[in-house]
């Protein structure tokens, strides 16, 4: 009777062990779930400000641009950058809407590679190491705050065994 009992015992052991395996398992997939349900919604959010932003931008060229067709601006505008022609500050205004524009593209480019579940190394992207800023590969620059971005390693491909796709020709033999 020992014998069952301690059978029985150990049955209930690898039982218990085999749930709480299933559990542990089911736990790690739920928190995988979540935590990738959470990495889209920060990217929405961030898709959202940026879209935002460059609205906010897209409205100061049309007020600067209805300002000077109407006479109503001056030679220069005080700007936070000193003072500007209001050609300068239009130029500034497009170059503020095309780095918008760049990191909108870059936040559709992930919630898509999220959507699809591709390689993550296909994206082009770069961190500022200053301000957290999401740039485009191959930038110098921040285009959020102008610090300079580590230089990528540049891939070299490795050598490729050269092989001929052609049987090689045996010369004839002269008589």
């Amino acid at each position: 009777m020992d014998k069952n009992i301690a059978r029985l015992l150990q049955d209930l052991a690898d039982t218990a062990a085999s749930a709480a395996d299933t559990a542990r398992s089911a736990m790690l997939s739920a928190k995988e779930a979540v935590s990738e349900k959470y990495d889209s919604v920060k990217l929405e959010f961030a898709l959202s400000r940026a879209e935002s932003e460059q609205e906010d931008v897209f409205s100061d060229i049309g007020r600067m641009l209805f300002l000077m067709h109407s006479g109503k601006v001056q030679d220069t505008v005080a700007t936070d950058e000193g003072d500007k022609s209001p050609q300068q500050v239009i130029d500034s205004l497009l170059l503020e809407a095309e780095q918008l524009q760049q990191q909108i593209d870059l936040f559709e480019q992930r919630l898509a590679y999220n959507d699809d579940d591709e390689d993550d190394e296909t994206l082009d992207a770069v961190v500022c190491p200053k301000c957290g800023n999401v740039c485009v590969e191959g930038d110098c620059y921040c285009c959020a705050c102008g610090a300079r971005l580590a230089p990528q390693p540049e891939t070299t491909p490795a050598p490729e065994a050269v092989e001929s796709a052609a049987p090689a020709q045996e010369e004839p033999a002269h008589e």
